[in-house]
This record gives C-alpha cells, structure tokens and sequence, in this order.
C-alpha cells in the first residue's frame, strides 16, 4: 500500500517538474516562422496600417473610415434652406389717453381725436442680407382696423468703392433726427408737433434713391454726407407729389468727442421740391440740430443724460405767394436706473401756411423698461394754439418687440 502511494507522488511531482521547466512553456507557445517580407512590402503594410489607424475589434468600423465619414457627412440642399430665411421681428405700439377738451380739430386732421384706446402701430420688420454686398429690409404697418401698409422696404448696397453706400426703394429721409424714427422709438409718446406741422404725421419720406458716406475729417472727428432724391411723398409742407413732382434732401453730420463719457453731433439737413408742378410751385425746409449724449463709461445702464434739440425753417408756396414759418423744439432725457427714464420736451412753431399762428406745448414723460422686450411709458402733454382751445392729455404707452432686432428706431 505504502509502495503504491510513494509511487502516485513520484508521478504527480514528475508532471508538474514538466509543466514548470522555461523548455517546456517555450515549446508549447512557440510559433511556425514566417519568411522575411521586403522593405517595400513591409513599408506599404506599415502606411496602410497607419491610415486606417489603429486595429478595431471584428464587427466594428475602423477609426480612419470613422474620421472620413465624419469630415464628408452626407447633406442633403433641403436641410439647408432654413439658413436662408430672413430676420423677421414683430413690434407692437400700445397707446390710450383721455384730453380736454375732446376735441380741438377735426377728426380727419386729428390723430388724437376722443379719448380711446388703439394699437397704434404692429409692425413686421424683415431684414437679411441677400449677398456680401447687398442687404434688403422691409417694415409692413398694420393699426387697429386692419389696415396695411408698407412703411418702407429698400436694399442697400455696402462700402462700395470710395466708401459710399447706395439705397433704392421706400424709405422716410435722413432729413434731421426724429424724421427716420418709428413712433415706438421716440422718446416721448406722440411725435413733436414742429415736425408734424413742418414734415407731415409719419414724417417725409417717398421712394427714391439715397448714398451716404462719411468725408474726410475736416470740421470734426466725424463728418458724413448723405443725398437722397425722392417722389410719391405725402404730407407736410410739400403735400402729396404727382408723377412729375420730386423731393431732393441732403444732411450733412458733425460728431465730436467730447471725452470718453459724452460726445455732440451737429446736423444741418435741406429739402427742395415742388408741392404744385403744375402750378409751378415750389417749398423747402432747412434745420439744424444738435444732440448731446453723456453716458459714464462702465454704468451707462444706470444713469445718462441725452439732449437734444432741433430748429426748422420753411418756405411755402401757393397760389397766395410765398411765407415763411419758424419751429423747433428741445428734448432732454434723463436716466434714473437701469429700468426708470424721466423726459421732457418744449414746442413752438408757426404753421407753415400761415406763420401768423403760432403754437407753443411741452410734454413730461416717464418710462418703465420691464426688460429689453417691453417698456410702459406714462406722459402728460399740453399744446396752446394762438387761435382755438389748449388741449391737455394724459397717455399710457405699452411697447413690445419680439425676434432679433428689439425697438430699432428705423
């Protein structure tokens, strides 16, 4: 029995003496060789191995195929389309007021006429750039009664040779400051009543041609030029042009630094054109305005002070002969905070077609910026003809924009 188990050691300690030994193991792994391959060979294995990176697992794709796919995806030209669309925004203009008395003129001379409410302006502002060169936008007004209009629409040629920018379509003319700007804009609810007597309710403006450019500085750190020739206007001292009638108008504007917080513009701005070519009668206007702005760098969101003040002189023709009229105002607008602005604004004109009327007025207006997007506005205003009553109004304005371009002020 004892011979027998001695016997089993011996055979179990053999086996594994055997599968121990450095001989052993190199003989169980050892490999059939290969013959060497050439260089070019083995060079060419070497560059196809090193674009197709490294190996991959069977049932998966190798990572340089991976990479290819990813730098040359497939496109189809419809996914695409929606980055050619344009800028669309939508601005909506609120306004309601109670006056005394109700009413001073006629309904169809008075656009504050009762006391009411209306949506005084919907607009739909679509922009895009159409080429390097060239950028289209177009303005479409909607008011409370569901009538449409377009209040401009114009392309726009950029930086073409010497600087100049030219504009074909409908536009309103860079005749001052306020005459391009949208009612929403303004810093007061209602438009100053010199430039409503003087360039019509919603300001001159017709189809026609316009080129800017800024000049050499000679008179200022900044001088630009701009010429526009216009005809289908209506409104103002020029009243409603026929085929044959035409509005040329040209400003030229002066800006200056003043120091890093504050800077001034100085503006002198002419209109020539016929009101009557049948009759041959001519009108014109010459202004000069100035704006101050001081905004303190690194807190101008909470406080600032802009003024701004314009003065106008007409000439206006008719079958009677020829007058002249004088107005103006001044605006100063004072921040608070960043959500609250105080302003006000003094009036005088001469009416145009009878400088012997003359009307003075002011107004005092707060507003509330709730955010970017919307701002309230409470205002009151008095106007004092020389001929009928004063009238006295108390207005709430509510503003809204929506899409990219918020409040553009034209």
């Amino acid at each position: 029995m004892l011979r027998k188990v001695d016997h089993m050691l011996e055979t179990t300690l053999t086996v594994l003496l055997l599968a121990g030994s450095p001989q052993t193991h190199a003989n169980a792994t050892m490999q059939p060789q290969q013959s060497p391959r050439p260089p070019a060979a083995a060079a060419a294995d070497t560059v196809d191995r090193e674009a197709a990176g490294p190996a991959s697992p069977r049932g998966t794709v190798p990572q340089g195929r991976q990479r290819a796919r990813q730098q040359d995806p497939f496109r189809g030209g419809q996914r695409q389309l929606n980055q050619l669309n344009p800028e669309i925004s939508m601005t909506g203009d609120f306004v309601g007021w109670v006056k005394t008395p109700k009413q001073r003129k006629p309904a169809d001379l008075d656009p504050w006429v009762g006391n009411r409410f209306i949506l005084r302006e919907a607009q739909l502002n679509v922009v895009a750039p159409l080429d390097p060169f060239t950028r289209g936008k177009f303005f479409v007004d909607a008011d409370g009664e569901g009538s449409f209009g377009l209040s401009e629409g114009y392309m726009e040629w950029l930086n073409l040779p010497g600087g100049v920018n030219l504009k074909i379509g409908k536009f309103l003319n860079q005749f001052a400051q306020f005459n391009r700007w949208h009612d929403h804009a303004l810093p007061q609810a209602d438009r100053p009543p010199a430039l409503v007597a003087f360039l019509g309710d919603e300001g001159l403006g017709g189809v026609g041609l316009s080129a800017n450019m800024f000049l050499p500085s000679i008179t200022a750190h900044v001088n630009e030029i701009t010429l526009e020739y216009i005809s289908g206007y209506d409104g103002g001292i020029f009243g409603t042009s026929p085929e044959e009638g035409g509005v040329a108008v040209g400003r030229l504007k002066n800006y200056w630094d003043v120091s890093f917080n504050s800077y001034v513009e100085l503006g002198l701005s002419g209109a020539w054109g016929y009101r009557d070519p049948a009759g041959g009668f001519m009108s014109g206007i010459g202004g000069v305005d100035l704006t101050y702005k001081w905004l303190p760098v690194g807190s101008g969101r909470y406080e600032g002070v802009e003024i701004r003040a314009e003065a106008l002189r007409s000439r206006y023709e008719d079958a009677l002969g020829s007058r002249e009229a004088l107005g103006g105002f001044i605006s100063v607008e004072n921040r608070l905070d960043a959500r609250w602005l105080v302003s006000g604004r003094f009036d005088w004109f001469e009416e145009p077609s009878d400088p012997d009327l003359v009307t003075t007025g002011g107004a005092l207006a707060a507003t509330c910026w709730q955010s970017e997007f919307v701002f309230f506005r409470f205002q009151l205003s008095h106007i004092a003809p020389e001929i009928g009553d004063a009238e006295t109004r108390l207005i709430f304005q509510a503003t809204w924009a929506m899409g990219p371009h918020k409040h553009e002020k034209y």
